[in-house]
């Protein structure tokens, strides 16, 4: 039954479009949309998803409270007319200034510095499991040696393999703990610090 539900729903959805077709002001709407993607885009490049989108949510921030900013003056001004939305007076704005560069910059490195440090604390696990299980593999300890049966000594050193494992996976979820909030507080710093003049 749900599966018929999907068919004809988007069916009715198309009809509907037919039917009602967007206005000019939807499709400017659209247009303006699609402008602000590429303007916003064009600002922003980087080979590290992480590091676009931390790029983009940078700029969005700052855009938007300028925008605000430009709103709330444009309100006071009563006989000004609204010409350009807000929004594209603060997106031109901030890719004029050199703020935009500055973020960019900033968040390349702090992004580079929170890889680099994820990289290193997954490196450093991998290497010191694989040193524990090497050093195992010939020689046991003195306590695993007394036991009078070989299937207790496996089952020993597996046990202590997974404790020594799971410690060091602790250790490394919590180096990459604190590498995303070393990662976050400079997002924040780079944010506030490259904030546009009020109008």
């Amino acid at each position: 039954m749900a599966s018929l539900f999907i068919p004809n729903r988007a069916l009715a959805l198309f009809t509907d479009d037919i039917a009602h077709p967007p206005t000019e002001s939807q499709y400017l709407e659209n247009h303006h949309a699609v402008e602000i993607q590429s303007r916003l885009l064009s600002v922003i490049s980087s080979s590290s998803p992480l590091e676009n989108i931390v790029q983009l949510g940078s700029a969005a921030v700052i855009i938007f409270e300028n925008s605000f900013y430009i709103f709330d003056k444009r309100n006071h001004l009563q006989g000004q007319e609204e010409s350009v939305p807000s929004f594209y007076v603060a997106l031109e704005q901030y890719i004029a200034s050199p703020h935009a560069a500055a973020v960019k910059e900033g968040v390349s490195a702090a992004v580079q510095a929170y890889e680099e440090a994820v990289t290193t604390a997954a490196h450093v696990y991998e290497e010191a499991v694989k040193a524990f299980v090497y050093t195992y593999q010939g020689n046991l300890p003195a306590w695993m040696v007394k036991l009078p049966v070989e299937p207790l000594k496996r089952k020993a050193r597996e046990r202590s393999q997974r404790s020594f494992a799971r410690s060091k996976e602790e250790e490394k979820e919590s180096s990459c703990s604190r590498a995303k909030e070393e990662l976050i507080k400079a997002i924040l710093e780079i944010t506030l610090n490259h904030r546009l003049p009020r109008p």
